[in-house]
């Protein structure tokens, strides 16, 4: 990701062969410049699954983005500190399948993939998004 880019990059790209691991670099370092607007950092059902798996909390993993150059840095960091590679690998592969729902709307939201019939609930979804993801930010505990 750019210093400058506004949205994380999509959910399948990898580092070090996770998936969704790059999407969450790029949201704390949004998070850090103050430019995350609507996108949920540890709040996410995605991202408290693969931070349990790291074995960090959010401020933790927040800590090591901050410390850390670039991505292998990051991966080198979360090695030192300990987790268990192959469960993170397998919940990795089974990303979409677990998750279909939350990364087809984030695909259509970021339009990756069209919208088609679902077009105009992304219209007033956007319109309200803060609002919605202010409230997600109340109700889920960032791990």
């Amino acid at each position: 990701m750019n210093s400058t880019a506004t949205t994380p990059r999509r959910w399948n790209e990898t580092v070090g062969g996770i998936r969704w691991l790059p999407r969450l670099i790029d949201k704390a370092r949004m998070a850090q410049r103050g430019t995350l607007g609507a996108y949920l950092f540890g709040h996410s059902p995605i991202d408290t699954g693969l931070l349990r798996r790291l074995g960090v909390t959010t401020k933790q993993f927040a800590d090591i983005v901050a410390a850390s150059p670039d991505d292998a840095t990051v991966l080198d960091a979360l090695r030192r500190r300990g987790f268990d590679e192959a469960r993170v690998e397998r919940w990795s592969r089974s990303l979409p399948a677990r998750h279909p729902w939350i990364i087809g709307a984030i695909d259509r939201d970021e339009r990756y993939v069209a919208r088609g019939a679902w077009a105009a609930a992304f219209v007033a979804f956007s319109a309200t998004e803060g609002f919605w993801m202010g409230l997600a930010r109340l109700i889920y505990r960032a791990p």
